[in-house]
């Protein structure tokens, strides 16, 4: 079941992409965490009016860092979402849209086989128990 569970987000884009925002949080907290707690109660302090919007000068400086990096895991979703096309070295291939290689790559999308939904493995997985 994790397994299959494992497969369903590796596939899904999103999903995929929750789930790496996800151990990117945990380690984030992995880290402050025991930064904060070393702090001398003063500077727990300073954190805390930051976070409650009462830390004066430093609210903005400290607005402005969460609003980078929500923007950069807005820019970082956007470019896992969008349809791409990747060279077999790795790099990004630009297509025109109407031309030929863009309707070849289009054609190719389409019949390609369509990974199973989470739902859909679940549902197989527990018909075949």
């Amino acid at each position: 079941m994790i397994t299959s569970i494992t497969a369903a987000i590796a596939q899904n884009v999103i999903l995929g992409w929750l789930w790496r925002r996800a151990q990117e949080l945990a380690g984030l907290a992995f880290a402050l965490i025991p930064i904060y707690l070393a702090m001398p109660p003063s500077m727990q302090q300073d954190v805390q009016a930051i976070f409650t919007g009462q830390g004066g000068g430093l609210t903005v400086s400290a607005a402005f860092g969460i609003i980078w990096y929500l923007w950069t895991q807005w820019q970082s979703y956007r470019a896992t979402v969008v349809p791409q096309v990747v060279t077999t070295d790795g790099k990004k291939a630009e297509l025109p849209k109407g031309s030929t290689a863009a309707r070849q790559a289009d054609a190719v999308a389409a019949a390609a086989p369509k990974p199973r939904t989470l739902w859909e493995r679940l549902q197989h997985r527990l018909a075949h128990r």
